[in-house]
């Protein structure tokens, strides 16, 4: 039952706007009836109603007025005014605000049905299309967060059709699973969510309709895989190779004359616990780009490789280097090692090689970093390893490395050079960042006055206490974002914000990315 509030100052007319029609069978539950302009708003502000009948002509608040108050206090009503008189001034601002129905008093039966029918219409649909919106986008949370998962180094192994489809609202049936990972650099990081949006779009409108189920799922910046489920038969497999011509034209259409891609097609599989595979298949045909040159598409099936084995380079001895010059937090030597590593791979290595290394190299600098809020987490390490692929050459991927180990290590050295009350008051503002937390608390937590400990903690680590404070809560709001359901404004109100505009602007800043922006990439 949708609910109606009636403003009229008029007692005789609002006894006869009362008896005018059913309004239950009609949809509507009346929930009050004012006199006045103030005393209807504040019960607007109470219990917002679906539609308000205001007169244009109230004490103390016209009905244009409340009508304007009322909207920018962000809540969602329908109105209509109602007028003694027709008047070109006031439908020009009620139109202004938004308002579509201008009834003369005395007000029609029949008038007052259209009406009536013509918001509960509107309402209807508005909420079946919220219902839908809120499915879609919640399948969509639920699929990036398998996807997510599934493409961890450390992922589960495979899960059954029906546990897939139960959880994740898949539409995975028995035939051919098989995966593509396209890589495009050379596109700003402003850009790329857009760009690759719609190149989702292109190989959608090609592949979807084929497909018992296409899952799409973008991989930071510059990276998005395709999981396809197909009948066994179809022409699907060996369409697979026309997503080259797909994102080189989308690139020409785009204007992104500079851009390099890749794209990697991994092997097909007939089981839909073997879907692991045909990911790890396609990732390894799409770092051939790295070996053997970027703009090409290389599918797994179709490769050969020389005899060089992970288990040739990653030699205890290496293993032990790389550990060593991470935990003395010496970039020199880490780079040498990292160096001696890649020295012996060539074109006609087989990249799971190249992956190992990195892998390896990536998990000596997170044994340095321990805590669960440093930047040796496991989202951080994904970030790390899907950054790695998307390089285009073997120098680049060893200075993205190096770069990536160089800032640890420099936090983790000026980290050390703290103070310990600087220490133990960042550990205590991690801890409570999304608490209510002041600059004299946390001073009194490590017995100094507000101004001398705001004095010390940006001498020592070069940074106010504000921007630390906003750091460890936009932190946790990005891992709520990727790891729950919550909605934004649960979010903000989570991580210790009271607005929700103020945290998106702030998130926003910090990140680059708004905070829905950032939940379609990685959530």
């Amino acid at each position: 039952m949708l609910t109606v509030l009636i403003a009229e100052k008029d007692k005789d007319q609002l006894e006869r706007f009362l008896e005018l029609v059913n309004w239950g069978a009609y949809g509507f539950e009346l929930t009050g009836q004012y006199r006045d302009g103030i005393t209807a708003m504040e019960a607007i502000f109470r219990m917002p109603p679906d539609l308000v009948f205001a007169n244009d002509d109230l004490p103390r608040l016209s009905g244009l007025e409340l009508i304007g108050h009322i909207q920018q206090h962000g809540i969602s009503c329908d109105f209509a005014i109602i007028s003694e008189t027709e008047s070109f001034e006031i439908a020009r601002k009620a139109m202004r605000l938004g308002v579509e129905e201008y009834l003369l008093k005395p007000v029609e039966k029949d008038e007052l049905i259209r009406v009536l029918k013509k918001y509960a219409d509107r309402r209807r649909s508005a909420n079946r299309q919220d219902i839908n919106e809120r499915f879609l986008r919640t399948r969509r949370l639920l699929r990036n967060s398998f996807m997510n998962s599934f493409t961890e180094p450390n992922a589960p192994e495979y899960y059954t059709i029906e546990h897939m489809n139960q959880r994740y609202h898949f539409s995975f049936r028995e035939g051919v699973f098989q995966s593509a990972i396209i890589m495009v650099k050379n596109i700003a990081d402003e850009e790329s969510e857009e760009f690759l949006g719609s190149l989702i779009e292109n190989v959608r409108a090609g592949f979807d309709p084929v497909c018992y189920e296409m899952v799409p799922y973008i991989q930071g910046h510059y990276r998005v895989s395709f999981s396809f489920n197909y009948e066994e038969g179809s022409h699907v497999g060996a369409a697979l190779p026309d997503l080259y011509g797909i994102v080189r034209e989308h690139l020409q259409k785009c204007g992104y004359y500079n851009a390099v891609f890749c794209v990697g097609i991994g092997l097909p599989e007939h089981d839909s616990t073997k879907l692991r595979r045909t990911l790890e298949t396609a990732e390894r045909a799409v770092r051939c780009g790295i070996l053997r040159g970027q703009n090409k598409l290389y599918s797994y099936g179709e490769l050969e490789f020389d005899k060089l084995t992970s288990f040739d380079i990653l030699t205890p001895t290496l293993l032990s280097d790389l550990s060593s010059s991470a935990e003395a937090l010496n970039i020199e030597g880490f780079e040498r090692t990292v160096q001696t590593a890649f020295r012996p791979v060539s074109f006609r290595t087989d990249p799971a090689v190249l992956i190992d290394i990195c892998w390896a190299a990536v998990e000596a600098v997170v044994g340095v970093f321990k805590t669960e809020n440093d930047s040796g987490g496991a989202h951080e390490r994904k970030e790390i390893l899907d950054r790695l692929g998307s390089e285009t050459t073997i120098p680049e991927t060893i200075t993205a490395l190096v770069s990536w180990a160089q800032v640890l290590f420099a936090r983790r050295l000026k980290e050390r050079e703290y103070a310990h009350p600087v220490r133990e008051a960042m550990r205590y503002i991690e801890a409570n960042c999304t608490k209510p937390l002041t600059l004299e608390r946390v001073a009194k937590q490590v017995h100094f006055n507000a101004s001398y400990f705001c004095t010390i903690f940006k001498k020592e680590t070069g940074r106010n206490y504000t921007d630390y404070l906003t750091d460890c809560r936009i932190r946790e709001a990005k891992r709520l974002l990727r790891e729950s359901s919550l909605s934004i404004a649960q979010i903000c109100s989570a991580v210790g914000y009271t607005d929700n505009k103020h945290f998106s602007q702030t998130f926003t800043k910090t990140v680059g990315l708004k905070p829905s922006a950032y939940r379609t990439l990685h959530g």
